[in-house]
């Protein structure tokens, strides 16, 4: 059987561009079970859809929307799909999430919620017999009278029959960038889930808060490939939580040496997980840089959001990284429901007493599938967006949608803009010792997104590009009395 995959453009993304890792797992699983199989990505060039699947002619098309941004595009290829009499299916976080919202689709048949390769193995197989898609477990659809019909899930399958992932299915050399030092970076993962519950994350529907490991020789496996075939210098490992258990990382370690690799990688990591002396040998074996979310720096809202981290042990694990030479990454939400100015300059003290070389601050988004989204819909003070075209319209993170907190918006506008300017201007935050190398690996990797999606989105997205540059500067340089306000340009010891 034949399956085409679409990954829908996201329009203008101030971070970097990644290869579809989700959708590479499913096609890579299915090409090994013996099904003819190919991958589109319209972020990475302009893709006739019609063309496309004429020629390919495949008995379904799967379109993955991880998020609200890739709505528009996934229901153009859906219509176009559906002219064309084929089964279309959607895939990924949006739909897992928002299952009846992505079904109010007339284009869409059915929904594949969570994890894709043993559905898709299943309506392959259903599509080829002739038998009912809308039975199989993990399928939703629409019934004849409208009403959604969802099928639990089965249990969550063992990474190790999932199989690696087969690179030749993508277009490699279109995702690798500069980044931290390497000339040639590109996305993996190595593990699925986190054990954590945190209010704001969609990970305690999605992957049930479990945690799950990639074999080990899997990921060896693919390094050696991208290094091999693409010259791959840089990896960054795209899992949620890299490693839970200490043994893991000494098992990743130990394999890597033993296959004598020579990469540079990063990963995200929890606090309190990992000691010095692994971070040590992890910046031995390539590492250079972690990501920790740290989300909060008063201990009133981190109970609220389930992240437990006392503070000194916050501060400790970034002396140590910094001792060592990594460059670390210390992340914090702003916004949170009902979040007031005085939890707010708790979490800039903190942000400001660590030694971090980077300090990302992102919007509180109420995210389908979170506790904080049940808990601001219930309590009527959120009226989530009811039509797929107001679905779209949600920038996750990156800008501020919807104001929950207590905080004058303005506040949250100037803190997020004032931490992203000092990133993209400090001369010496990271650990190579270039002046603005953040900065130009951020111009970079922006422009070579752009670039590849045609000359009408170049522009389009050009100017998105500049617009939000001149909303940071603005917002970071136009209101001195909330820096002074919240003590943004005070560093504490």
């Amino acid at each position: 059987m034949k399956a085409l995959f679409f990954f829908p453009a996201t329009g203008y993304y101030n971070r970097a561009l990644s290869n579809p890792l989700g959708l590479l797992s499913i096609a890579s699983f299915l090409k090994r079970r013996g099904h003819d199989v190919k991958i589109l990505d319209r972020n990475i060039g302009k893709i006739d859809i019609r063309r496309e699947i004429s020629e390919f002619a495949p008995d379904a098309v799967g379109i993955s929307v991880m998020s609200a941004r890739g709505v528009n595009d996934a229901v153009k290829i859906s219509k176009t799909a559906k002219d064309a009499g084929v089964v279309v299916i959607w895939g990924g976080q949006m739909p897992t999430l928002s299952t009846e919202m992505a079904l109010t689709c007339p284009y869409v048949d059915y929904v594949a919620m969570g994890e894709g390769e043993y559905v898709w193995e299943d309506i392959l197989n259903a599509v080829s017999k002739g038998l009912p898609i809308a039975d199989i477990p993990g399928v939703a659809s629409r019934g004849e009278n409208g009403e959604v019909r969802a099928v639990p899930c089965r249990p969550f399958a063992d990474l190790r029959d999932i199989g690696p992932l087969d690179f030749t299915l993508l277009k490699m050399e279109k995702y690798t960038q500069t980044y931290l030092g390497c000339k040639k970076m590109v996305y993996l993962y190595s593990a699925k889930g986190c054990p954590g519950r945190c209010a704001f994350c969609s990970n305690t529907t999605f992957h049930k808060s479990v945690f799950r490991k990639r074999p080990v020789d899997f990921v060896i496996q693919e390094l050696k490939f991208l290094t091999e075939n693409y010259g791959v210098d840089g990896v960054y490992f795209s899992d949620e939580l890299w490693c839970l258990r200490r043994e893991e990382m000494l098992e990743f370690c130990r394999e890597l040496v033993r296959s004598g690799i020579n990469i540079r990688f990063g990963i995200q990591m929890r606090v309190g997980i990992l000691k010095e002396e692994d971070y040590k040998l992890l910046y031995d074996c390539g590492c250079r840089w972690v990501f920790f979310g740290i989300e909060s720096g008063n201990a009133e809202m981190q109970k609220r959001i389930h992240k437990y981290m006392p503070s000194e042990k916050i501060r400790e694990t970034f002396e140590m990284t910094d001792r060592i030479g990594l460059t670390s990454f210390a992340s914090m939400i702003i916004g949170y429901p009902d979040e007031t100015e005085e939890q707010l300059r708790d979490s800039v003290r903190l942000m400001n007493s660590v030694k971090a070389s980077m300090r990302p601050v992102y919007h509180f988004t109420p995210l389908p599938g979170t506790e904080f989204y049940r808990e601001v819909v219930e309590r009527g003070i959120y009226e989530p967006p009811r039509t797929l075209k107001k679905m779209s319209s949600v920038i996750e993170t990156e800008s501020l949608g919807v104001n929950l907190s207590k905080v004058p918006d303005v506040d949250l506008k100037v803190i997020r803009s004032w931490y992203n300017w000092q990133a993209f201007s400090d001369k010496s935050a990271l650990k190579s010792g270039k002046k603005f190398e953040f900065a130009l690996d951020t111009i970079r990797s922006g422009l070579h997104s752009i670039s590849m999606q045609g000359v009408f989105s170049f522009f389009v997205n050009g100017f998105a590009a500049f617009r939000e540059f001149v909303s940071t500067f603005w917002y970071s340089h136009a209101y001195p009395d909330i820096v002074k306000k919240y003590e943004l340009n005070v560093y504490y010891k």
